[in-house]
């Protein structure tokens, strides 16, 4: 038996570590969530796609290179005789551009641009995947402090039932109170099953975003602890500026619209091309035989007139510009309003939470009070109930006021573009 209690023991401290160690926290949630959420996983395509764009543009400065070849048999009727004549040839071309009007150099330059732009695409939706994974992942914490507060009211409620059973067998509490009783701990049970239910909605939101499948399910770990918001407005609007993704992208689209431009403008000038061509050609010069061909030209193209559309897409491409200045424009605005608000709402969470403590200290000591007094017969059993009621919504209402304020964190820490760095600051 000693060493059947000694295995079992191990065993079972061996079943909690790996329970431990399959419950994910806040950083691995995170670095799953950057691997495979789906969304994420799409963005990064777009550095694909800049790859792309930017293999076309290094292309500009090379030659193009064709080769063709063919073969003809043609069968002719004459008042002599049927004659059969063959042609057969071979030849290969390059063309390289010398000067393009400045198109190509336009080109070369945008496809650095449209690399920077698919970056601070792919940063500015890592920004915005965290700090919502932020509140997915606290909402289950959330519903699982919500499952505590109404265990703990059911218990109560339980405990309380039994006393006022007790009570009525000796004559000190009638059957209204003890039916009193009873209704609240239906309630309470009720309000139990609810909070479970939307943890295991919130648990199965939070998988589903990290891009965990239902059969992998894992717990989660961590508390509604609440850090402090260090910093101030003023440092908070600097720190976006530098370090907002969506600002950096309008600022490379206006260095892309600008050689965009250039490539408009393009359309009105001068073109300088080398072109050569070698091959074989049989007959040669209509002569029986065959012979080697070869032609090298440089060619200049000036343009002189093209009905407007050079002009015409040059100042389409210049309202395009002034657009993306009005874009960023706003945008700069815009994040400062987002500071201004995110600071705002942390200093009035910030005072909800403090007012929802003091509440629960409060809560807590109004029950003790009211279950003495309803022992020693002094207080009535309704205040009894309405002060364990009180309780366990001063506990939910904590909870909501820990998670509210949270929140209002990791959005002033997305405003400012540092909300996966504000993570490493915390592990």
């Amino acid at each position: 038996m000693i060493l059947f209690s000694i295995a079992f023991a191990l065993t079972l401290t061996a079943s909690c570590r790996s329970a431990e160690a399959s419950a994910v926290g806040i950083n691995e949630a995170i670095e799953l969530t950057l691997t495979n959420n789906s969304g994420l996983r799409s963005l990064r395509q777009e550095t694909i796609k800049a790859f792309a764009f930017q293999i076309q543009a290094d292309g500009t400065l090379l030659p193009s290179l064709s080769a063709n070849a063919y073969l003809d048999r043609q069968k002719e009727s004459t008042t002599n005789d049927e004659e059969r004549n063959d042609n057969k040839g071979a030849r290969a071309t390059l063309e390289q551009v010398i000067y393009s009007g400045g198109k190509n150099s336009a080109i070369r330059n945008q496809s650095k641009q449209v690399k920077n732009i698919a970056e601070m695409i792919i940063a500015n939706g890592e920004n915005n995947t965290v700090g919502e994974l932020y509140a997915r992942f606290y909402n289950v914490l959330l519903q699982r402090e919500r499952i505590k507060a109404e265990e703990s009211a059911v218990n109560t409620s339980q405990q309380h039932l039994k006393e006022v059973e007790k009570m009525r067998q000796l004559g000190l509490a009638n059957s209204l109170e003890v039916i009193r009783a009873g209704q609240l701990l239906a309630t309470n049970t009720a309000n139990l099953s609810t909070a479970k239910g939307l943890y295991e909605s919130a648990h199965i939101s939070l998988m589903n975003y990290m891009g965990i499948p239902p059969e992998g399910r894992r717990e989660v770990t961590g508390e509604l602890s609440v850090p402090e918001a260090v910093g101030t407005r003023q440092a908070s609007l600097e720190v976006a500026r530098e370090k907002r993704a969506d600002l950096k992208r309008l600022e490379e689209q206006l260095e892309y619209q600008k050689n965009q431009i250039l490539i408009e403008k393009s359309g009105t000038r001068p073109k300088i091309t080398f072109g050569a061509s070698a091959g074989y050609l049989n007959p040669y010069l209509k002569e029986d035989r065959g012979d080697d061909t070869w032609r090298a030209e440089l060619s200049v193209t000036v343009p002189i007139f093209d009905r407007n559309t050079s002009r015409g897409n040059a100042i389409k491409a210049g309202a395009v510009l002034e657009q993306d200045k009005i874009a960023l424009e706003q945008k700069e605005l815009d994040v400062k309003s987002e500071v201004e608000t995110a600071w705002a709402e942390i200093e009035s969470t910030l005072q909800h939470l403090k007012a929802s403590e003091k509440a629960l200290e409060l809560a807590k000591e109004s029950l003790r009070l009211a279950e003495v007094g309803f022992r020693e017969g002094v207080t009535p059993q309704l205040d009894l109930l309405n002060a364990q009621t009180s309780l366990t919504s001063a506990r939910l209402d904590h909870a909501r006021s820990q998670y509210n304020h949270l929140l209002t964190i990791v959005a002033l820490k997305v405003t400012e573009g540092t909300v996966i760095e504000w993570t490493g600051e915390r592990r």
